[in-house]
């Protein structure tokens, strides 16, 4: 036998003696991961999610576990804790035929794992986190304060009642009560499965809405991913627009609206108007790689696809009568307006008119004026560029009826801080900052406040930079402004009197 036959004779016996250890008298290796499944859920689920795939804990189907190197470390982790990891001890909580079982469970999970799941997250930024002390603005002085911290989330909602509910990407509700974030996510509340799918390596649970009329009907929207299988056996995306109630803190009458196909898990805000019809934002962010000719030919352009759109329903899902492309043959009946590439943001002003906040491509970072049935150009038109070294003009001069019927960006950023989630000021804590616009930023990190003179921008300000990749941004009841960043920390701006 050489060298290389014996080495692998002896990784093989390794993990036959790995797999023996891993067993209860009497079962089988399946039969201990369902052993542990239970286990799973009572004790681990509230900080990996309920998947393994990470919440307020890191996902446990990587390439690598954070603790443990193989499945003897793996329970000697969960039974001895690791205390500068925030992880507790549970050798006192479970039995060692349940610790056995639980790595078993564990192991079972990520050999199912599909393989973009298993690849390593990285992050390429710095956050300066949470200023300490007064944070001094031109127009007021605050400070900011930490409300709560969650597994990477999308965004949230306040109930009447003064709870928050908060959205993590994983698949997990949760619900902030009087500051405190409770343990377990909401039994039962739609999660998805975008494990496998485009953008962002595993989005499943995303926006959050309520009902204008919550007080009287308790309805709350979800934005849910999960992936369907193609005749090649490939995943395509699937987005699904739910609604359901709270009910002793449970999710309760749940309904599942409409679903429709989307290119990539990113976009897909919510926003509801006073007449309780419901937009939906859908990206398509690689139109650009394309010959200059095909850009018109792009699924952001074409009326038969989702992709790229706003989309208006009824509040129950249905096609509104007057949606500007209902009657055209061949058009998605949902579409409201087009030619967008990844809409983060979207919010109504106090005339009723609806804003949507746009990350661009290496620049061209946009406010767009959506309005019916109006084509705001993505990628016939941009002030973006390619990410790869082929050049492609900055905005190219109308070359006839189409490119004149491209709205032009009533804010756009060159170079781009990639902005994200859009807010307009109304309340009574900052009244000098009534209407304006509050934009989230990714890259640069920084919550930009955006002064508008109708459609043209007149002033703007950082008010909080570097703080960390801000993912949403809303107003609450009393007035102060939250932002939630990526790294899962809900803060408040609260002015200093």
């Amino acid at each position: 036998m050489d060298m290389r036959k014996r080495l692998s004779h002896i990784m093989t016996c390794k993990f036959q003696i790995l797999a023996v250890l891993l067993l209860l008298p009497g079962l089988s290796l399946a039969q201990n991961a369902q052993a542990g499944s239970g286990t799973y859920a009572k004790h681990c689920a509230v900080c990996h999610g309920r998947e393994a795939r990470g919440g307020q804990g890191p996902s446990l189907l990587g390439p690598t576990y954070a603790h443990g190197v193989d499945d003897q470390r793996v329970a000697r982790t969960i039974r001895n804790g690791f205390t500068e990891g925030g992880m507790p001890a549970f050798g006192a909580v479970l039995s060692e035929p349940e610790i056995t079982a639980l790595v078993a469970f564990l192991r079972q999970k990520r050999a199912e794992a599909p393989p973009s799941t298993r690849q390593p997250v990285t992050r390429n930024y710095t956050p300066l986190g949470v200023p300490k002390g007064v944070v001094k603005t031109e127009l007021y002085d605050f400070r900011v304060e930490t409300i709560a911290k969650v597994g990477e989330p999308y965004g949230f909602a306040f109930l009447p009642d003064g709870r928050i509910l908060i959205t993590e990407l994983a698949g997990n509700l949760r619900v902030v009560d009087k500051g405190h974030l409770q343990l377990e996510p909401v039994p039962d509340a739609p999660s998805g499965n975008g494990l496998g799918l485009r953008g962002g390596g595993g989005r499943s649970l995303l926006d959050i809405i309520l009902d204008p009329d919550y007080k009287n009907n308790g309805w709350i929207y979800l934005v849910t991913c999960h992936g369907v299988k193609n005749a090649q056996g490939k995943l395509d995306g699937v987005a699904s627009i739910n609604r359901g109630r709270l009910l002793n803190g449970r999710w309760v009458d749940n309904q599942v609206l409409t679903e429709f196909s989307i290119d990539v898990t990113t976009g897909l805000r919510l926003a509801f108007d006073s007449k309780r019809f419901l937009y939906i934002g859908t990206s398509f962010p690689d139109g650009s790689y394309v010959a200059p000719a095909e850009l018109g030919k792009q699924p952001p352009q074409l009326l038969s696809s989702p992709w790229g759109k706003i989309l208006r329903m009824t509040a129950d899902g249905k096609v509104p009568p007057d949606n500007p492309f209902v009657n055209t043959p061949g058009a998605f009946p949902y579409i409201y307006a087009l030619g967008i590439r990844a809409p983060l943001g979207l919010a109504f002003d106090s005339k009723g008119e609806l804003w949507e906040s746009e990350d661009g491509p290496r620049g061209g970072d946009e406010i767009n004026h959506i309005k019916a049935g109006h084509n705001y150009g993505w990628p016939v038109i941009t002030w973006g560029h390619r990410y790869d070294a082929i050049p492609m003009p900055a905005h190219p001069e109308p070359e006839g009826p189409e490119q004149e019927k491209m709205d032009q960006p009533a804010v756009n950023w060159s170079p781009s801080p990639a902005v994200s989630a859009l807010a307009i000021y109304s309340g009574k804590a900052f009244p000098r900052w009534d209407g304006n616009f509050l934009v989230g930023s990714l890259a640069q990190m920084d919550l930009f406040r955006v002064v508008m003179d109708g459609e043209r921008p007149v002033a703007q300000e950082i008010i909080l930079h570097g703080v960390d990749r801000i993912r949403d941004v809303r107003v609450g009841p009393e007035g102060y402004v939250y932002v939630l960043t990526d790294g899962g920390q809900l803060l408040r701006l609260v002015p200093v009197r």
